[in-house]
């Protein structure tokens, strides 16, 4: 079987054990939510004016840069807890969600303001929404 630990010798491998509690600084939480900001007005003003395709695909790949370096930064960031299956999910639907605005980037499409606002926000609420789970303790 295994050797004999005592319980002193127990306490201290227990108090040294890495705390996977540690809260969202502020200054995280003021760039998570100007990255929202920027996600939204971003999408929405591409999908708004007629912008080349290229433009359009670039505009398309930094927004799911941005949402793939926020996934990633909570992945490899020390101290923090794993992710729950909710939080899989949603980060796995924000990327899905960008082709709503997106397919109008790619083809060229643009739409009046109230609608690429409309299609801007799906996405933009779904990552606000992983961002504030991933916050919530």
């Amino acid at each position: 079987m295994g050797e004999n630990v005592n319980s002193a010798e127990q306490l201290r491998a227990v108090e040294g054990a890495p705390v996977l509690t540690q809260a969202a600084s502020t200054g995280e939480r003021v760039l998570g939510a100007l990255s929202a900001l920027a996600l939204c007005a971003v999408l929405a003003g591409a999908a708004a004016v007629e912008i080349p395709v290229v433009l359009g695909c670039v505009v398309l790949l930094l927004a799911l840069a941005l949402v793939l370096r926020w996934r990633w930064y909570h992945l490899r960031a020390p101290g923090r807890r794993p992710h729950t299956k909710v939080e899989e999910w949603m980060s796995f639907l924000v990327p899905v969600a960008l082709a709503i605005p997106g397919l109008g980037l790619l083809w060229n499409n643009p739409v009046a303001l109230a609608g690429a606002l409309v299609a801007a926000a799906v996405p933009t609420a779904l990552f606000a929404g992983y961002l504030a789970l991933r916050w919530r303790r």
